[in-house]
């Protein structure tokens, strides 16, 4: 009876551990067909409210450039002039009634120019807000997509992990009540099947949560239910390279840049401010009344030039000029510091990335091989009585835990290689003005 259990046993955890691992079933009957990465962030780009926002912010900071290169709307007066205290608007011949004169006041040369660019420079910052914004969910989103890969493979391996301890278990008690096993092999059995159901029931709420940060990333109530077979693991590039391109291309320094840029246009948008404004007006006034000859007086026309006179300078244009120079000192202040903070994250995340990228074909090709080989001489060496049930037990679970490990590295290299990507800002013109 011992060898025919020995047997049973080793049917039980080849059949479910090898066999139906080649042909694993879906989590759920419902799941639909994979969806690709790019198609997430597709729907993503187009539908996530964040995005939408900075977008929506792009656009009318671009109306703004318009608007500040156009000049002052004029004046349009309509009056009297001349007008005698009785109010007789016929005698006297010098009385206009009714007066219309238009005023237009032309700032001086360059100013508008100066306006619109810091319009035009604001407007810049914007997109770059857009990009970022973009790359933020992005990134996020393949986080969650790495985590759902995570989930779902460890969900496999714990599933044939239960399949195999039920029957391990029926077969354990089935030989115990006849004598042949003792009931320390049930109890270790039930007690590995326990904490198998347990840890289902902790990943499948893991599932669930992410599924939400997923629906959250698309703008949608009701995420698609999304099955990861596998990741793309890029390759890690050199880290000097990514230094060099963090620079270049990162949309939240180029945002920055921009703010500095508008900044400057500021300043010499307030120091031409300091320079008279012209004002030209015209006027044509009616005349109603008589000439000393009998004819009507002609109408008359009136011209004038006027200046505008920055009497105010100390309290306005140059507390406008100082401002400007404060904003461009910050925005300089604010990119060096960033870029700093940026390089340190980018080290950081590299170190992360570069041992997980050796940990993988170190689990791959080197730990799990062993771990399966000593499993596969353990159930050998229970069939002949050489091993426990317990060590059987115990190999089986290690077999299992790396498997488990190998996928948790996979993700956080998936993972950390995105937060690099965002850092360096891959993609970020794509993204920009939420094109």
């Amino acid at each position: 009876m011992r060898i025919l259990f020995h047997a049973a046993v080793i049917a039980v955890f080849l059949s479910s551990l090898y066999g139906q691992e080649s042909a694993a079933p879906p989590l759920d009957d419902a799941m639909p067909a994979q969806i690709s990465l790019d198609s997430l962030i597709a729907i993503a780009v187009q539908h996530n409210p964040e995005i939408s926002m900075a977008r929506y912010d792009s656009k009318a900071a671009n109306t703004r450039i318009s608007v500040a290169r156009q000049l002052p709307d004029p004046q349009l007066k309509i009056g009297a002039m001349n007008v005698p205290t009785n109010f007789t608007l016929t005698s006297d011949e010098m009385t206009m009634v009714p007066q219309v004169t238009v005023m237009q006041m032309f700032p001086w040369f360059g100013k508008l120019n100066a306006a619109g660019d810091v319009q035009k420079y604001s407007y810049e910052a914007s997109t770059y807000r857009t990009s970022s914004a973009t790359l933020d969910v992005v990134t996020n989103l393949k986080k969650v997509y790495g985590e759902i890969y995570r989930i779902q493979k460890t969900l496999e391996y714990l599933n044939y992990k239960e399949q195999l301890l039920h029957s391990v278990v029926k077969v354990s008690e089935q030989l115990f009540a006849v004598g042949q096993v003792p009931q320390q092999d049930v109890f270790r059995a039930t007690a590995e099947l326990t904490m198998a159901k347990s840890e289902i029931i902790t990943m499948n709420g893991m599932l669930s949560d992410v599924n939400a940060k997923l629906g959250a990333l698309l703008g949608q109530n009701s995420p698609p239910a999304v099955r990861v077979d596998t990741l793309p693991l890029p390759q890690l590039p050199v880290l000097d390279s990514l230094e060099t391109v963090l620079e270049q291309q990162n949309p939240d320094l180029k945002r920055i840049h921009n703010i500095e840029l508008a900044a400057q246009a500021k300043k010499t948008f307030a120091e031409k401010d300091a320079v008279p404004d012209v004002s030209v007006g015209v006027s044509y006034g009616y005349r109603g009344a008589l000439m000393p000859d009998g004819t009507k007086a002609l109408n008359m026309m009136n011209f004038e030039i006027g200046l505008s006179l920055p009497i105010f300078y100390g309290a306005k244009q140059e507390m406008m000029i100082e401002e400007a120079e404060a904003m461009d000192n910050s925005a300089q202040s604010q990119y060096g510091a960033m870029k700093l903070a940026m390089y340190s994250e980018l080290r950081s995340m590299y170190a992360d990335a570069s041992a997980q990228e050796k940990l993988i074909p170190l689990y791959s090709k080197e730990l799990i091989p062993q771990y399966e080989a000593t499993y596969k001489s353990s159930l050998s060496s229970y069939s002949v009585g050489k091993t426990t049930f317990a060590m059987l037990i115990d190999n089986l679970t290690t077999l299992i835990n790396a498997k488990i490990e190998l996928v948790k590295i996979e993700s956080a290299y998936f993972s950390a290689s995105a937060e690099i990507s965002k850092l360096v800002g891959e993609g970020a013109e794509q993204y920009r003005g939420g094109q």
